[in-house]
């Protein structure tokens, strides 16, 4: 644990910066939004990088210098908060990953499993086989389960059947990395919900870019891997 705490005591001495940009400014992109707007003119040649968007390339390359582990870019589709996560620990193969201000993103195999120090935060998160259908860039169907918290504190179930299609190949670069993905869609729907994730995933079933739910209150997060 001291351990961890002084990884995180160093990646935030660093003073990476989180940025934020008003996302109802910026053109919309056929991968994503946030840092797949930053990403378009590689992976979708012609979109335009909107004036004011802060540059992910940059804020990727500070972090890289000043924490030596894994190392993710992440962006909030409604606040449009951009800051970099450095890895502080890994538990039952979670990842968690965290920013400078101590707000968690926990994933497994790159699959987004539970936030916290969001507010309305993601608690945990039943995968099914979505992660290995995902990762084996295959296309199935499974049923997975988020859990949030009622305001009695109580964590609750959204459980929602998924189909998972593969899609193009795409590739990009970002913080220095070459990627060649295929671009994995997951169509999830239940309880009057109905949502979409989007990963784009390499030969080695690495997620290098992906477009992610969180909840209802927090709407979508893209995530871009710096370092592995």
């Amino acid at each position: 644990m001291r351990a961890v705490r002084a990884a995180l005591a160093a990646f935030i001495a660093v003073g990476v910066v989180a940025c934020g940009t008003d996302t109802s400014k910026t053109e919309g992109s056929q991968i994503a939004v946030g840092i797949a707007k930053e990403l378009a003119s590689r992976v979708a040649p012609g979109k335009k990088k909107a004036a004011g968007t802060p540059d992910p390339e940059k804020l990727a390359a500070s972090a890289k210098s000043s924490f030596s582990g894994p190392i993710i870019v992440a962006q909030m589709e409604k606040t449009g908060l951009l800051t970099a996560l450095g890895e502080i620990g890994r538990n039952a193969g979670v990842r968690t990953f965290v920013t400078p201000s101590e707000q968690a993103i926990m994933l497994r195999q790159g699959l987004l499993v539970g936030t916290r120090g969001l507010g309305n935060d993601l608690m945990s998160t039943e995968l099914g086989s979505a992660a290995a259908l995902v990762g084996g860039r295959t296309g199935g169907q499974t049923q997975r389960v988020w859990r949030y918290l009622d305001g009695e504190g109580i964590e609750r179930p959204l459980p929602m059947n998924c189909t998972i299609t593969r899609g193009p190949a795409k590739s990009f670069t970002f913080a220095g990395n070459a990627h060649s993905t295929v671009q994995m869609d997951e169509n999830c729907s239940g309880q009057g919900l109905s949502i979409s994730n989007s990963y784009w995933v390499t030969g080695n079933g690495t997620i290098a870019l992906s477009h992610q739910w969180i909840g209802p209150a927090l709407g979508h997060v893209t995530i871009q891997l710096v370092r592995n």
